[in-house]
């Protein structure tokens, strides 16, 4: 009986202290742990429950029990290096950092608890680990149809404003875009290529493409001197309207045969234009007098004949490419014995 007596006591002091231990790892575990969201707002973490978020400033939250014992924390990057000022051995209590940006992957927080007696932090008690993912992008919207680079009879170039998906916490954005580009294996443009501006109030990358052709826009997001992946290319058609650099003119204006000759304004147009003539100024059927060819010095001509004198409108159809639109021009021309514009 006094050997059973004394066991018994030897398991409930045992059972005593494992109990305190264990009250003393709860207590611990008790730490909330927050990043900044995307939004702005904390985000619990919890232990083996990683979260993952865009921002690329975020701040980590501690907090503990301030009736606790000690504590030291650091916040590393995915390549393992350091991207917060650390605390060692401080007082549980409520404490940020702020974590720099290193590129995209996980971001560890490490907590390790200390007893209340040991103030200097000699024997850790427990360690703890908390994940949260910054997976940091930019987003670009392409137009819905093709860019046209300025209004017909206009030298005033058109400014395409580009919706771009921001991402919170970014410093500053590098924009790439080029004619005909081509693309690097990390999605960059290799070559030449001129560099854009994210206007961040408007969300927006203002572009001014000045020739006709096919356009490739990347962007990515910076914080410090790390930056987001590019982002996926955006392609853009940019036209020309069809539009005559000056009034048709006629070379030769005494019928019953005439010459009439234009020159198109934009010099990368090519193809052939359909010429048709309409009497009085409207209604009439058009009668086709024939196809021309735009020539290398973007000039067109085409010899016609017509007997009867009057009002008539000429009219110069382009069927539309790659680069212009389909267009049609209307000119009033009056037929005497010699033809005039007008």
């Amino acid at each position: 009986m006094h050997h059973s007596r004394s066991r018994r006591g030897i398991i409930a002091a045992a059972t005593s202290i494992v109990l305190a231990l264990g009250g003393a790892s709860a207590a611990h575990a008790a730490a909330t742990i927050t990043v900044t969201g995307d939004a702005g707002t904390p985000v619990a973490l919890a232990q083996g429950a990683p979260v993952s978020i865009r921002n690329m400033s975020p701040t980590v939250g501690i907090g503990f029990p301030s009736s606790e014992g000690r504590f030291s924390a650091t916040v590393t990057g995915p390549d393992g290096v350091a991207v917060a000022t650390a605390l060692t051995c401080f007082d549980n209590d409520n404490f940020t950092r702020i974590v720099d940006y290193r590129g995209n992957g996980n971001y560890t927080v490490t907590i390790t608890n200390y007893a209340k007696a040991d103030t200097s932090c000699k024997t850790a008690a427990s360690t703890e680990s908390y994940v949260f993912a910054v997976n940091a992008s930019v987003a670009l919207t392409p137009p819905a149809g093709p860019f046209l680079i300025r209004a017909p009879n206009s030298y005033v170039t058109n400014t395409l404003s580009l919706p771009v998906g921001l991402n919170p916490g970014a410093s500053t954005y590098d924009v790439q875009y080029a004619q005909g580009a081509v693309l690097a294996p990390d999605g960059s443009i290799s070559g030449p290529s001129e560099s854009g501006y994210v206007d961040q109030t408007k969300g927006t990358i203002d572009l001014n493409l000045r020739t006709p052709g096919t356009w490739t826009v990347v962007a990515r997001a910076k914080s410090g001197v790390y930056t987001s992946p590019w982002s996926p290319p955006v392609t853009i058609t940019a036209i020309v309207p069809f539009d005559l650099a000056f009034a048709l003119s006629f070379p030769d204006s005494r019928g019953p045969s005439y010459l009439v000759r234009g020159t198109v304004q934009d010099k990368t147009i090519r193809g052939t234009v359909s010429l048709a003539l309409a009497r009085g100024t409207k209604g009439g059927k058009y009668k086709s007098i024939g196809k021309t060819k735009i020539s290398s010095k973007s000039t067109f001509s085409k010899r016609f004949t017509q007997h009867k004198t009057g009002t008539y409108r000429l009219r110069v159809h382009y069927a539309g490419s790659a680069l212009a639109p389909p267009t049609s021009i209307v000119s009033k021309i009056r037929i005497t014995r010699r033809l005039t514009f007008g």
